[in-house]
């Protein structure tokens, strides 16, 4: 085997021989189109190899080579939008920047006022959700190990569903109520795409400000019902998942059975994930402080059930801290 490096490998646009890791595991085959979650991919790994070429398939490969059209500058900057990839996640390289990349893509088109394409790549994305936490759902130990990063508007309603498929699993929802709750996690804060300007932290906002990003919710759920045209146990999370136990959330201040149980859930997941996010103003540098922090806000915020269901879904000592997961 010989040691080729990454920058050779995406100098091109077409591979002209399998690639291989240190195991020996291949990782990309011969003739595939160097797309930018596969560099993305190349990217990743340390050390890559190829197997030692006969004198013809060598001859053929400086062939490609020469035929060679670098990547388009536009495309290279496209992989760095969308933040970097978490090395500790179960999901891989591939796996990672395509729900990014898809619900990215999925909000441009809404913003452009194409609901059908932006509605059918939401629901592509939250079938590839649900089908990712499948596969890694037994391997998981750890928060950090689901967290997507990137910038905060991008890559919240994506955790915040990730970790909504997960909790909805442990309190043992059937398939129909897993999709509507995923569904519902990658929509639940919809109503933010209506707000002008950089959202700030809320302790830090004007009065108007605050007035007009605590109407995002009835915004949001206005959105899911005309606009995207589905139905209202996915709308109304978009309306309460700022509600709590105790009437002292928002917008309408109502508390305990009169929150949904699908909001219910995601407005643990939303805070847990708010808080392990750049945006969060609390004094947390791991996932184990996010954990104990959201016990100590407990039920007067939160429903007891969803609550104690999500801390104790996986490993509660986890020490990740967030810098750590860019490593």
């Amino acid at each position: 085997m010989i040691e080729v490096s990454s920058e050779e490998i995406i100098s091109q646009k077409t591979l002209p021989y399998d690639i291989y890791d240190e195991a020996g595991i291949k990782i990309l085959e011969a003739g595939e189109i160097l797309t930018p979650g596969k560099i993305l991919l190349v990217r990743n790994y340390e050390v890559l190899f190829r197997k030692e070429l006969k004198e013809e398939e060598e001859q053929e490969v400086n062939e490609i080579k020469e035929k060679v059209i670098e990547t388009p500058e536009q495309e290279q900057e496209t992989i760095e939008d969308f933040g970097p990839i978490n090395k500790k996640s179960k999901l891989d390289f591939q796996s990672q920047y395509e729900l990014k990349c898809d619900y990215n893509n999925a909000m441009d088109f809404f913003n452009r006022n194409d609901v059908i394409r932006a509605k059918s790549m939401i629901l592509e994305t939250r079938d590839k959700i649900i089908k990712n936490s499948q596969l890694i759902r037994k391997n998981a130990k750890f928060f950090s190990e689901l967290k997507l990063l990137g910038e905060y508007k991008n890559i919240h309603p994506l955790n915040t569903a990730i970790y909504s498929v997960f909790l909805a699993n442990k309190l043992e929802y059937n398939e129909a109520q897993i999709m509507e709750i995923a569904l519902s996690a990658l929509l639940h804060d919809i109503g933010k795409c209506k707000l002008e300007g950089e959202i700030a932290v809320l302790s830090k906002m004007t009065k108007e400000e605050e007035i007009a990003y605590k109407n995002h919710p009835i915004v949001g759920h206005k959105l899911i019902k005309t606009e995207l045209k589905l139905n209202e146990n996915i709308a109304r999370v978009a309306l309460q998942h700022h509600e709590r136990m105790d009437g002292t959330g928002w917008p309408y201040g109502i508390s305990s059975t009169m929150i949904s149980e699908y909001a219910q859930i995601i407005a643990v997941c939303n805070y847990f994930d708010n808080m392990t996010s750049t945006n969060a103003n609390l004094e947390i540098s791991n996932f184990r402080e996010a954990l104990r922090a959201l016990l100590k806000v407990g039920s007067k915020a939160f429903s007891p059930k969803p609550l104690y269901a999500f801390v104790h879904m996986l490993n509660y000592g986890d020490s990740a801290t967030f810098e750590e997961l860019k490593l």
